[in-house]
């Protein structure tokens, strides 16, 4: 059945990038997934992502994330981590993956992309390779920023129109409200002191001009290009795109 947003129990941002028009052709159902964190789902669970051909992980958070929030996934899927933002791996504190989920909440999006081109990449070069194995699900650990913007760049080579991207990312502020606000209140009293009222209205939301700035960056600076720069050149585009759409 073709239906973008999936209920999971313990998944509260998952849905299919399938189903958007993309200069003359359509994604494709049931291929690419987008969300936040599995590190909660059960055996049931990920016997129903197996159901759905979800072969291959990717985990978009930093390796603190990981460390502190570990994906038990079960045989038969494969998990790969790329860390979408620069990693000081000469730090180790252990209270260092809330502050870097703090940072991904609250940085511009063209300022994240603009310094992770080589990392956005690599993750558009894995979700390409891993669309040849399986059904593939892309996270960060809302679902809302690092995963946002791979969506948002995935969906833009793709052909997909601005507004269809915008509105993809702009449901996210509605279906993840409640897994930010337990995010947050989970981190330690003294770091939540920190955060503003604005800072928390802004880890919540997921508004259109966000991605609408952050289009106009990849129009204004030829993101094509840039990729091609940084190792995800034409054919894999032209992979990407055949791998996930459908003429019309």
């Amino acid at each position: 059945m073709n239906i973008r947003r999936i209920r999971f129990p313990h998944l509260y941002n998952f849905r299919d990038l399938g189903g958007y028009e993309a200069n003359g052709a359509v994604t494709s159902f049931g291929r690419l997934f987008r969300g936040d964190c599995p590190s909660k789902l059960t055996p049931e669970e990920w016997d129903r992502l197996k159901e759905m051909g979800v072969l291959q992980l990717i985990d978009l958070r930093s390796t603190y994330e990981v460390r502190e929030d570990p994906v038990n996934w079960p045989d038969g899927i494969d998990y790969h981590h790329c860390p979408f933002l620069p990693e000081d791996h000469s730090i180790k504190d252990p209270g260092l993956a809330s502050k870097k989920f703090l940072e991904s909440l609250s940085l511009d999006y063209s300022f994240m992309l603009g310094r992770s081109l080589e990392t956005a990449a690599k993750a558009l070069s894995l979700i390409t390779e891993c669309l040849s194995k399986g059904n593939v699900y892309f996270f960060c650990t809302a679902g809302k920023d690092r995963t946002g913007i791979i969506a948002a760049a995935v969906l833009y080579l793709c052909g997909v129109a601005p507004e269809d991207i915008i509105a993809d990312y702009c449901v996210t502020e509605i279906y993840n409200a409640d897994v930010i606000e337990e995010r947050i209140n989970s981190l330690p009293e003294d770091m939540r002191a920190q955060i503003s009222p604005e800072s928390l209205e802004q880890a919540s939301a997921s508004k259109a001009f966000t991605m609408k700035d952050l289009l106009g960056w990849m129009d204004e600076n030829d993101f094509p290009a840039l990729m091609q720069e940084n190792g995800f050149g034409t054919e894999s585009r032209e992979t990407l795109r055949s791998a996930l759409t459908i003429r019309t």
